[in-house]
C-alpha cells in the first residue's frame, strides 16, 4: 500500500513537473494594421473629484493667501488617504504642474491607526512674478473602477487657491 501510494505521489509530482504541452499553432492569419489606444483622459474631472465634507481640514494655506517658496500645508486628513504615511500634494498653475510632492503623515499619528492622521506638505517653487495657482491634495490610492486591469478612479482631492509670490 505504501510503495503505491509514493508511485502515485511520484507521478504526479513528475507530471506537475513536465513541460507544458501546447496545441500545434494555427495557420497565422494576415496581419492586420494595429489601431492606436486612445491615451488615458487627463482632463480633471478624470483625475479628481471632490472630496466627501470632514475627510481634510486644511489648517494652512487659507484660501486666497499669498505664498513664497517653501509653501507649508498643514492639516487632518482621514487615514484612508495615505499609503505607506504620504498622500500626494501638487502645486498648479494654468493647468499646469509647477511642483509635487508628498504631504507626509506628521505628529504622533500614524495612518495605519483608524481616524484622523496630522499631515504635512513642503514645497519649493519659484515664480519670478506674483501667479495665481491651486494646491491641490489628493488621496494617494484612489478606489479601483476595475481591479482586473488595475485601473483606478479619480482621487479624492481638495483645493486651495492660493498667490504664489517671488522670492526676496
Amino acid at each position: 500500500m505504501f510503495m503505491r501510494a509514493a508511485l502515485s505521489v511520484s507521478l504526479i509530482v513528475l507530471a506537475a513537473c513536465a513541460p507544458e504541452q501546447k496545441p500545434a499553432a494555427a495557420p497565422e492569419a494576415p496581419p492586420v494594421a494595429e489601431t492606436p489606444v486612445a491615451p488615458a483622459a487627463t482632463s480633471d474631472a478624470a483625475k479628481y473629484k471632490p472630496a466627501p465634507a470632514g475627510e481634510i481640514t486644511v489648517a494652512s494655506p487659507v484660501a486666497g493667501a499669498r505664498i513664497s517658496s517653501p509653501l507649508i500645508a498643514e492639516g487632518v486628513a482621514a487615514n484612508t488617504w495615505f499609503f505607506e504615511g504620504q498622500f500626494v500634494a501638487e502645486l498648479v498653475a494654468d493647468g499646469e504642474v509647477i511642483v509635487m510632492g508628498p504631504a507626509m503623515q506628521a505628529g504622533d499619528t500614524n495612518w495605519t491607526d483608524p481616524g484622523p492622521v496630522n499631515f504635512r506638505a513642503e514645497l519649493i517653487f519659484s515664480v519670478t512674478q506674483e501667479t495665481p495657482a491651486e494646491l491641490i491634495l489628493s488621496e494617494d490610492m484612489p478606489e479601483y473602477i476595475d481591479e482586473a486591469n488595475d485601473i483606478r478612479g479619480p482621487a479624492r482631492s481638495v483645493r486651495i487657491p492660493v498667490v504664489l509670490a517671488p522670492a526676496g
